[in-house]
């Protein structure tokens, strides 16, 4: 098995056993553990995306899914997303964040997912440059 397609296995699971599982096989094989963890797509690094990437993305996302990835993103990101965003569609997310009832880690997760998913078809696609630390961009 190419560690492409244990990393995409990875991305797959919840975040707190994937990462489990990462740390256990960088523990016993740092070097397999290395390569898998550098092949792997997390929330976190769609914050690399430039604007126009990230705009992109938002137009493929639902705006309920965002709405529920971003809970518990880093702020900077959040806003981000809200200044790449139609005017109302900022409005609406800041919103749905502000008065929307605490929801459950799961469901946050399961939308990260759905998002990180549509990232990686967008990508394949060619609509979508993912900066990586093995492959970085160049502007």
């Amino acid at each position: 098995m190419t560690t492409e397609k244990v990393a995409h296995i990875l991305a797959r699971l919840d975040r707190k056993t994937a990462d489990r599982l990462l740390a256990h096989l960088e523990r016993h094989e740092s070097g397999l553990g290395k390569a898998v963890r550098d092949e792997m797509l997390l929330f976190e690094d769609l914050e690399k995306l430039d604007d126009r990437g990230l705009q992109t993305l938002l137009r493929e996302t639902p705006a309920e899914t965002l709405a529920t990835a971003l809970r518990g993103a880093e702020e900077s990101f959040i806003h981000r997303c809200g200044r790449n965003l139609s005017r109302h569609g900022a409005a609406t997310l800041q919103e749905t964040l502000t008065l929307s009832a605490p929801i459950a880690r799961q469901r946050v997760e399961s939308a990260r997912r759905m998002m990180l998913a549509t990232a990686r078809e967008l990508e394949a696609r060619g609509r979508l440059l993912i900066p990586s630390a093995k492959d970085p961009v160049i502007y």
